[in-house]
């Protein structure tokens, strides 16, 4: 299975919120749809759920979606049923397709299971945390077979420790189950993290779509690369200093992460602030009037010390 879709426009009264919307998912495929909060990424789900109309455009399915086969939307707010059990929730699709309960019963527990949540089984909703109402979310959306599975910010109700887990389980779920899936969230690392390609939506228009690592290392456009993170912009009279190659632009853009700094008492740069951040440490160069943020593992150098900084290959 996978889907097409082409020149989705969405309007609300006079307000465009959805602009020539187009891009493909492969079988087996996960794809993020990155953008700030009320750009129209839950409407783009929506529209190929087939719960909203479009003014133009197709989504476009190579096997059409069946009752078997259905289209899953999983909403940021679980909608889980709070008068059922976890293990009452996960079968209620087996069992509106009244299939025997032995069955039910064999496949419900194999998803608990799969999700580690056997022992919540006879739980409510209620008596869960936001991560585990989450993981029966997507079983429940699991057991059914889904064509496609989409995710509404998936990470929207999850504490900031449980985020990275929840893209490498999303995962690792998607992969073993072999669906499909689309998520949309503003979420940029875990996005990063769990997909095989990413789009950008901004202002209501698709402004990237490609992997994760040329989206945020080779952004289609100055507002998609602010968008995503730091980035600094060299200058093209500064091309030399940072042995970069002319290309006919009069900017070059280089995220943190790109750039080196090397100790040198002759060189252009000074460190203006030095910054520890974890897992790195962040520099302020200054260089002419320009100034750059750099992320280094190396902490060696200090305040007013002169250097020079190069490009580094991503």
């Amino acid at each position: 299975m996978d889907l097409k879709v082409r020149h989705i426009t969405k309007r609300y009264r006079n307000k465009t919120v959805l602009e020539d919307i187009g891009f493909d998912v492969g079988p087996h495929e996960l794809v993020s749809i990155v953008g700030p909060s009320g750009v129209g990424k839950t409407t783009l789900l929506k529209i190929i759920a087939g719960l909203e109309t479009t003014e133009a455009g197709t989504v476009h399915f190579s096997e059409p979606p069946t009752q078997r086969h259905p289209v899953i939307i999983v909403f940021q707010d679980y909608v889980l049923f709070p008068s059922m059990t976890v293990r009452e929730n996960i079968g209620f699709g087996l069992q509106a397709r009244r299939l025997d309960k032995g069955k039910i019963g064999r496949q419900v527990n194999r998803m608990l299971a799969y999700f580690r949540i056997s022992d919540k089984g006879d739980h409510y909703p209620a008596q869960l945390s936001a991560g585990q109402q989450q993981r029966v979310a997507i079983a429940r959306a699991m057991i059914v077979n889904p064509a496609v599975l989409l995710l509404d910010e998936p990470f929207a109700n999850l504490d900031r420790n449980l985020k990275m887990e929840t893209a490498r389980f999303i995962r690792r779920t998607q992969q073993a189950f072999g669906i499909p899936t689309i998520s949309v969230t503003h979420d940029l690392e875990e996005a990063f993290a769990m997909s095989d390609r990413i789009g950008v939506l901004l202002d209501g228009r698709l402004r990237q779509f490609d992997t994760p690592k040329a989206v945020y290392f080779d952004s289609a456009s100055p507002e998609v690369a602010r968008f995503l993170g730091p980035v600094n912009r060299i200058p093209k009279q500064l091309f030399t200093l940072f042995q970069i190659e002319e290309s006919g632009s009069d900017t070059h853009l280089a995220r943190p992460e790109n750039l080196a700094i090397t100790a040198n008492t002759q060189g252009p740069g000074r460190i203006a602030e030095k910054t520890f951040a974890g897992h790195y440490t962040a520099y302020t160069v200054t260089i002419q009037d320009n100034t750059y943020t750099v992320y280094s593992q190396d902490d060696q150098f200090t305040p007013g010390q002169r250097v020079a900084l190069e490009l580094k290959p991503y």
